[in-house]
């Protein structure tokens, strides 16, 4: 099992191909997400935003779990039909990845993770 740097168990893994962003969950995430990995051709991104605090991103009916204030993982779809994967946890920036149809049942993705801007900048220069 992974761990993120304050010790905690990672949630999931990023790989960034020249065609394609892979989300590879860990174990103990996946029996929330209720899938091992998404593939999300780099394409599909409409935009990808930074968000401070990542688990405010989870809003309306949920399929996963909440630690109140400290974790979630699931599905969200909020009230405007948009559905959220979302694996965020306290304390760590994240970002919103928009994408631009659904996708393996998501319009979205909200994760938290400690190089997001990195990530974010990797993202919008694979699209470019």
């Amino acid at each position: 099992m992974e761990l993120t740097d304050d010790g905690s168990p990672a949630m999931f893994t990023l790989d960034i191909t020249p065609t394609t962003l892979t989300v590879r969950y860990e174990r103990w995430t996946r029996l929330y997400v209720r899938r091992a990995r998404t593939d999300i051709p780099l394409a599909a991104i409409r935009e990808v935003v930074p968000v401070a605090r990542p688990l405010a991103q989870a809003k309306g009916l949920r399929a996963g779990i909440v630690v109140s204030g400290v974790l979630k993982a699931g599905t969200w779809t909020g009230f405007d039909g948009v559905r959220r994967l979302v694996c965020a946890r306290r304390g760590e920036p994240g970002l919103r990845i928009v994408l631009d149809r659904r996708i393996d049942g998501v319009d979205e993705l909200v994760l938290s993770l400690a190089g997001a801007e990195d990530v974010r900048r990797r993202l919008a220069g694979a699209a470019a």
